[in-house]
């Protein structure tokens, strides 16, 4: 009887470990402006020059995790979150608190010469990955392509 009380335990155990190393519960609803759903993809649109912007509004369902936005390599950022600015390059970071958390989240960025001329000239692509995750179990991506969308004249 002992025996077989034990093997369901470890059995147990090892069916939850496996649950909470698996499992992908997003820590936040995210809804975003300035992007646009085509073709079963997720698309912010890029001036002629590379520069791109689109705001977020986040409502976390935990508090305390860490949003980080990556962009392609050599992009440059200003990401304006709540009274602060932040500049940098390829990655942002940042532990969201649900007490200070601004209405909005505004990401600008600026593309590399190279990759824009990629993007605008050869309809070429890039992408902005955006992860939240708390340990044990909240984690989600998101994943938002870079087009350019020519204007037409009128």
């Amino acid at each position: 009887m002992n025996k077989a009380l034990v093997i369901m335990a470890v059995i147990t155990v090892a069916l939850v470990a496996y649950a909470f190393h698996t499992a992908q519960i997003p820590p936040a609803s995210i809804e975003y402006k300035e992007v646009f759903y085509t073709d079963n993809q997720s698309v912010t649109f890029v001036t002629k020059d590379g520069v791109g912007l689109f705001t977020m509004r986040i409502e976390p369902h935990v508090d305390s995790f860490e949003l980080k936005i990556a962009f392609p390599k050599g992009t440059s950022y200003l990401v304006r979150y709540g009274d602060m600015s932040y500049r940098g390059s390829d990655e942002f970071r940042i532990q969201v608190e649900k007490d200070s958390l601004p209405g909005e989240v505004y990401v600008q960025f600026q593309l590399p010469p190279e990759l824009t001329r990629e993007i605008v000239y050869q309809k070429g692509q890039a992408e902005i990955l955006i992860t939240g995750d708390k340990i044990p179990m909240w984690h989600a991506e998101d994943v938002i392509y870079i087009k350019y969308r020519k204007e037409s004249k009128s």
